[in-house]
């Protein structure tokens, strides 16, 4: 039997996903969930699993940097992202990161059961509108896409409304390190303030809700 590890804050998530997979034909499963970050982690730690379906934006540790964490501690496990966030910003990242795949919370049951078993058997996952996007003028990208993982996360922290010193702590970064990335997130986005960065992100559906809200 394998086993699937279900990663999402929120209890109708982690059962809705449960019951897609049992409706899949083929293999048995047995299932267990995370409701957080650290959750998350301390259960990679002390066991392997098959597959792992995760949010990005959980209690804790979240975001690129759980993935960067995730694929440390099991490199060789099958991960779907599912978020709320947009895919042409955050789809490549997580896949180059080593996902298998990423859907985004907006799908319908058809399309996410489809990506499940895509990454279940091994495969790798984009959505048809994630590979359009691949294919338009990069002139029209959302400029979220110019920032690399650890820019994005230190952009999703700042917005939610931490410091740069909480920053630096929360991504075990020193506070120069974090200030740079500030700096260079403002530079790509053509941005002066957190005020016009807040503007922005509205404008492209970033996603920087604490995942309670």
């Amino acid at each position: 039997m394998k086993k699937v590890l279900i990663a999402d804050d929120h209890f109708t998530v982690r059962i809705g996903i449960e019951m897609l997979i049992k409706d899949i034909p083929g293999d048995s499963y047995s299932y267990e969930h995370a409701v957080s970050g650290d959750d998350l982690i301390s259960k990679l730690e002390a066991s392997e699993y098959h597959i792992l379906i995760t949010d990005m934006q959980m209690p804790g540790p979240s975001g690129l940097f759980l993935l960067e964490k995730v694929i440390a501690i099991r490199p060789a496990l099958q991960v779907l992202v599912l978020s709320v966030n947009p895919e042409d910003v955050f789809a490549l990242k997580c896949l180059q990161l080593g996902a298998r795949g990423f859907i985004s919370k907006t799908a319908s049951d058809e399309e996410l059961t489809q990506a499940i078993k895509e990454v279940m058997a091994g495969n790798k996952y984009m959505s048809d509108k994630m590979l359009k996007n691949l294919l338009t003028d990069s002139s029209q990208q959302n400029p979220f896409t110019t920032l690399s993982p650890r820019e994005l996360d230190v952009a999703t922290l700042l917005l939610k409304g931490h410091g740069v010193l909480e920053v630096a702590n929360m991504l075990g970064i020193n506070t120069s390190t974090a200030s740079t990335f500030k700096g260079k997130i403002f530079k790509k986005l053509g941005i002066s303030s957190l005020v016009e960065m807040e503007q922005l992100s509205k404008s492209f559906q970033i996603s920087h809700n604490d995942p309670a809200e």
